[in-house]
């Protein structure tokens, strides 16, 4: 195309691009406009969640793809994405998106969605172009190399110029306001300025980065080039570590435990993977290296696999002990992922001649699987949420997996996974459980249940189902004093107030003893209820006991003929069984517990 008319074009296709920018803008406006004054489709999760997925990557879709605009078959595959990423915005927003809990959006519920969308629209995006420029499906690697990475590179400068964008108006609206005139801040900070102006930003951005197109081929050819001699680093990181996990691996299979973290493993092969393809390319370049690191390089190739076997290995493990996450579900996919990739580079190593030629073909069969998996994920045949859902569920049901102690044990459970990370997958499966009537565990899982349901945030303390029968079991101090029935009654009050959890919470309750003790010199005892971090202190008024003042840690006390620092329970408790424990005069009287002292607020 000749300088004329590749202008002629530009001006030509710009109103329409800008009457797309402006339309999104609105659009995006629009649903904003709804979360905040809380009506539809903020309502309803998967309309909401549909309609962004749908105005975010269409409009964008229309802007890469907008040379082709005169074929027909553009608008039948912009009508199939649309449909397609509608409906993974809408099945994130049925089954995984909770509309009971305030601000789902704010915390967090869409990010993974978005995520995995931006990532499987890059990966189909440039087998569309390449179905647009060859007038039919083709695997034509040297086709699809241009697209993916002039896509990613285009979309990087557009976010760069947007930005630098953002930062020249800050810096318009700050001058102004230095002389006291702040209509410029208050106009930059409303969101029926910002969602419209950044459209078409990053509108304009994307038509004059596509139109000089050898700025991009440039840029791309620097980056590629840089990356194509970082990868003989990451050749000789990868050989000395390899070894060395040769040498570890009897003893990482025969023990039976997770002794590496698969997360660094895949990071190590996705790299060497990126930085291969880089001095690939496109397949135009027969030998990218001097033959001695390219020689090199080839031994290097097959020790990915143990890389990637170890990483799958690691996983497996982790899985067999703790279940399915949804983290866990997409680190299998990517350990799919770089397994393919290493043994398929392996086998192009071992052959003869130019041994990257073999590239190109793992290449483009990973892409396609990964656009099948990750599009299956978004839906209910491979939700990694459904199948986490599944597998936490049954882990709760054989009872193996017993929530840790503490305040937030429940939540480090699967039944804190079912009730908050699982989507509304877990939230079926965790009222299945809550009205499980066969096993012989079935009436413990029916509570356990039963509190992670009532839970209405992840942190909150669950509440106390036996304070009765805790209230009976503290050992009381001194020996023979009692707790009588009004001061009981108290306990009971009080165990199951989520305001009086940080103390009894802590280990489940169970770390807890009653000291009686004069601590204010009244010459009438005080009660307190005692655990490592402090306790709730009691005091008799008018024949009822009351919560009057908390015991806390202030300080160790130094002794000669012992560790100056006391910690742990059983030190505390041996020091009390022993009677080592004492009041010292202050307006409130501190408790002493053998080194171990506690202020009275």
């Amino acid at each position: 195309m000749s300088a004329s008319s590749q202008g002629r074009s530009m001006r030509a296709d710009l109103p329409f691009i800008l009457l797309l920018a402006v339309l999104q803008g609105w659009a995006l406006y629009g649903l904003h406009h709804s979360i905040e004054s809380h009506h539809w489709p903020a309502t309803q999760p998967q309309w909401l969640l549909g309609l962004y997925a749908l105005l975010v990557l269409i409009p964008l879709s229309l802007q890469l793809l907008f040379e082709h605009a005169r074929k027909p078959a553009l608008w039948v595959l912009v009508a199939c994405l649309s449909a397609l990423v509608f409906y993974f915005g809408w099945h994130h927003g049925s089954a995984v998106a909770d509309p009971r809990a305030d601000g789902f959006l704010r915390d967090g519920d869409c990010f993974p969605l978005g995520f995995i969308l931006l990532v499987w629209w890059l990966h189909l995006l440039p087998f569309l172009q390449t179905r647009l420029v060859a007038g039919r499906w083709t695997g034509n690697y040297a086709l699809l190399f241009a697209h993916a990475w002039r896509n990613i590179i285009g979309l990087a400068e557009a976010a760069v110029f947007t930005g630098l964008f953002w930062l020249i108006l800050g810096l318009w609206q700050e001058l102004f306001h230095m002389i006291g005139f702040d209509y410029f801040r208050d106009l930059f900070g409303e969101p029926i300025f910002v969602y419209p102006v950044t459209a078409v930003t990053v509108g304009c951005a994307l038509h004059l980065i596509g139109s000089i197109d050898r700025l991009v081929s440039a840029v791309l050819e620097q980056i590629l080039n840089l990356f194509k001699w970082l990868g003989t680093v990451a050749g000789v990181l990868l050989a000395l570590f390899a070894v060395a996990l040769i040498i570890k691996w009897p003893s990482l299979v025969f023990t039976g435990h997770r002794a590496i973290g698969a997360a660094w493993l895949l990071w190590l092969v996705a790299i060497m993977v990126l930085l291969l393809n880089a001095a690939f390319r496109n397949g135009a370049v027969e030998q990218p290296y001097p033959r001695q690191i390219a020689t090199g390089l080839r031994f290097c190739i097959p020790l990915m696999m143990v890389v990637a076997i170890t990483a799958l290995y690691a996983l497996v493990v982790r899985t067999q002990h703790y279940g399915l996450t949804v983290e866990r579900v997409w680190a299998f996919v990517v350990a799919g992922e770089t397994l393919i990739y290493s043994v398929g580079y392996s086998v192009a190593a071992a052959r003869k001649g130019p041994w990257m030629a073999g590239i190109a073909g793992v290449n483009v069969t990973v892409a396609i699987a990964l656009l099948l998996v990750m599009g299956l994920a978004l839906t209910p045949v491979l939700s990694p949420y459904r199948l986490a859902a599944n597998s936490q569920f049954h882990l709760a049901l054989a009872g193996r997996y017993e929530p840790p102690q503490g305040a937030y044990g429940l939540t480090a459970s699967p039944y804190g996974y079912l009730r908050f990370d699982a989507g509304e997958y877990g939230r079926r499966r965790l009222a299945e459980l809550a009205t499980l009537r066969e096993g012989p565990d079935a009436e413990r899982i029916r509570g356990l249940a039963a509190q992670a349901i009532a839970r209405k945030t992840r942190w909150e303390s669950p509440p106390v189902l036996d304070a009765a029968a805790r209230v009976a079991r503290l050992t009381i101090y001194p020996r023979g004093h009692q707790i009588e029935p009004d001061l009981a009654k108290t306990l009971q009050a009080d165990w199951v107030n989520s305001e009086f959890s940080p103390y009894l919470m802590s280990n489940a309750g169970k770390s807890a003893a009653g000291v009686f003790a004069d601590l204010d010199g009244d010459g009438v005892e005080e009660f307190i209820l005692l655990t490592e971090a402090g306790g709730p202190v009691y005091r008799l008024h008018e024949g009822h006991w009351q919560r009057v003042a908390d015991a806390r840690q202030r300080r160790t006390r130094a002794r000669s003929d012992r560790v100056p620092v006391a910690k742990g329970w059983e030190v505390l408790s041996a020091d009390l069984a022993k009677g080592e424990f004492a009041v010292v005069p202050s307006q409130w009287k501190d408790l002493i517990i053998g080194a171990q002292a506690y202020r009275i607020d």
